[in-house]
């Protein structure tokens, strides 16, 4: 793949970084992220073809305008990529009251695409890729969810919110059937990133952490090997991501439980996403909701 606008989200490190450093010698990267260090050793490494922009996506307030910024960067985009994660136990809400785990890993992403590719054709990608949980089967009462209860830790958020990308693919599937965009949630599995070596558990997985952490490294990857399987899918080279939404670590398609296929419940968390995105924005900012 060569001469590619591609945005990542969550580019300054893990498997966001593991991506961008494999695609940019060929075609223009620009990465989104919090590390100023991290985001400039990538521009400063690749000069020519590499473009990063510093925010915080877990205030929402703060996309329209950089969605402007990466208009003013790329005059088109082909692929869209979301690596972006945090991983907590103790509560944490952004001060627009949303807990921070689901405002990076969900409704920041939903925002993200919408401003992008709900304004102008001509950055309407050929595709949009959430790494994600993909085909966890969420709970029978998955939308009492939303809002997320108050007792609620940000362990649960961060689990929410991943298993709303898969709602969100499928929405977001029919919503593009006309454009061409597809739409794949990949479930990366056990990659050995910052998130999971620096990000909070609870109490029971540290009680069981030496026998969890023996059976996670043998099962986990580095995020250079994991990446061979979204850039395989850039690439074209995965039939599965063309015929199927969710993939899982091995990048092999995969439906997704009956919840997750209901179209009731998708429409109904998109609704409230676009409620909830509108409200905390409070009409600052004129969305063309798709």
């Amino acid at each position: 793949m060569k001469n590619k606008n591609i945005l990542i989200v969550g580019g300054t490190d893990g498997i966001g970084r593991a991506l961008a450093n494999a695609l940019v010698n060929s075609n223009k990267v620009l990465i989104v992220g919090r590390n100023e260090r991290k985001a400039n050793s990538f521009r400063t490494a690749n000069p020519q073809n590499a473009h990063y922009m510093l925010s915080d996506i877990s205030l929402l307030k703060n996309i329209p305008a950089l969605v402007r910024d990466i208009k003013t960067t790329f005059d088109k985009l082909d692929f869209i990529i979301h690596t972006a994660d945090i991983l907590r136990v103790k509560r944490l809400n952004t001060n627009e009251g949303l807990e921070k785990s689901i405002a990076v890993n969900y409704y920041a992403r939903f925002l993200i695409n919408q401003l992008l590719v709900g304004e102008e054709p001509r950055f309407t990608p050929k595709r949009i890729t959430h790494i994600a949980a993909a085909g966890f089967p969420p709970p029978k009462n998955f939308m009492k969810n939303f809002p997320l209860p108050v007792k609620a830790n940000s362990f649960k958020g961060h689990g929410i919110g991943q298993g709303a990308n898969d709602f969100y693919g499928f929405t977001m599937a029919e919503k593009f059937k006309e454009t061409g965009v597809k739409i794949n949630i990949l479930n990366p599995g056990i990659v050995d990133t910052d998130i999971r070596r620096n990000g909070q558990f609870p109490s029971l997985i540290k009680v069981l952490s030496p026998i969890v952490g023996l059976l996670l490294r043998r099962k986990q990857t580095s995020p250079e090997e994991y990446a061979k399987i979204p850039l395989a899918i850039l690439n074209g080279e995965n039939p599965d991501a063309e015929n199927f939404i969710l993939l899982n670590s091995k990048g092999i398609g995969i439906t997704g439980n009956t919840l997750v296929n209901d179209k009731n419940v998708q429409n109904e968390l998109y609704t409230f996403t676009t409620k909830t995105i509108s409200s905390v924005l409070g009409l600052e900012e004129e969305i063309n909701w798709l």
